[in-house]
């Protein structure tokens, strides 16, 4: 009786696994299919998130040229020839297109490696050069001061806003690193106050808080005490409303039209959003040459100091130019 047990069970498990096989072997339908395969191999959900609507923009194109592609194998050299052109007539920063480029590229260096497809016919097409300069616009120091003191801290809205911008502007944190803030992402590290921060492709890395920062962050947790609101370890710190907790994160629109609200405000006319608070940070860290720029790297989660370096948005300043510094006459020195 009981091998007879054994030997159903063996047979059962057979006939699922064979089900599978049949399944996995059958030919996809829709390009879609093919989209969700290749995303399955990345674990940010904000990479996900990125790489699916830069392709779904690919697409949507060739549709629009009454393209259908139901297969990767169909896509052509001159698909994405045309679709870099249509880019380029748009107006679209380089770095833009060069990233929405680079996704389709991606596609199809895995469809090979899959063998979807014999050949990679993106693989000698030409990308455009991309812009050294970020166009993002930095604030002033005067600037920020403005902006930080424009809520009114006597409201809930106003003291969250003035936490969100106070993070932004000292901590030069990216919008999405800001909303996944939780409570229990503060703590001590060898004798310093850090904020552990969930940056791009999962990187965690430790910013160590100053006395203002935590001060502010401290007035925050007290106000919403004193509302009968207690935050607990794994709550978000930003909190949308006073009588009740987020159970999600705060929607990044909202930190956007927080700094678009106080520059508005306080009379500043240039565009500017929540990256333009990051770009002034490090536009100010490496202004003032108090940290190096691996330093500045480090602190602003940049794995390439290139990176870094194009965010000085302040280097056309021309009291600190090497030219001043330029001296042959060795007595004068």
């Amino acid at each position: 009786m009981e091998k007879k047990d054994s030997t159903s069970l063996s047979l059962n498990y057979n006939t699922e696994l064979a089900k599978k096989f049949k399944e996995a072997s059958q030919k996809k339908v829709g390009v879609d299919d093919f989209i969700h395969e290749f995303l399955v191999q990345f674990l940010s959900n904000d990479t996900k998130t990125a790489y699916l609507k830069d392709l779904k923009f690919f697409f949507d194109f060739l549709k629009s040229g009454n393209v259908q592609i139901h297969h990767p194998e169909e896509i052509q050299s001159f698909h994405f020839q045309l679709y870099r052109d249509h880019l380029l007539e748009r107006g679209l920063s380089s770095a833009t297109i060069n990233r929405r480029l680079v996704c389709i590229r991606s596609f199809m260096k895995w469809a090979l490696a899959a063998r979807l497809v014999s050949h990679n016919p993106l693989g000698t097409i030409k990308l455009p050069k991309v812009q050294t300069e970020s166009p993002t616009v930095a604030f002033d120091d005067h600037e920020v001061e403005m902006m930080i003191n424009a809520p009114d801290p006597s409201t809930h809205k106003g003291r969250t806003h003035r936490l969100i911008m106070v993070l932004l502007f000292h901590l030069g944190l990216r919008r999405s690193e800001l909303t996944q803030i939780k409570t229990s992402h503060l703590f001590r590290d060898r004798g310093h106050l850090v904020l552990k921060i969930h940056g791009k492709g999962d990187k965690v890395r430790l910013i160590p808080v100053n006395r203002y920062v935590f001060e502010e962050i401290e007035l925050y947790t007290e106000s919403l005490l004193e509302n009968g609101v207690k935050l607990l370890p794994d709550d978000y710190l930003l909190q949308t409303e006073l009588k009740k907790k987020n159970d999600r994160p705060m929607d990044g629109s909202t930190i956007f039209r927080v700094i678009e609200k106080y520059a508005l405000s306080t009379g500043i006319t240039k565009a500017v959003s929540p990256h333009s608070c990051r770009a002034t940070v490090i536009s100010h860290l490496l202004d003032t040459q108090n940290a190096t720029l691996r330093d500045v790297a480090t602190f602003a989660g940049h794995s390439n100091i290139t990176t870094t370096e194009r965010y000085d948005k302040r280097r056309r300043n021309l009291d600190k130019s090497a030219a001043y510094q330029v001296n042959y006459d060795k007595k004068e020195a």
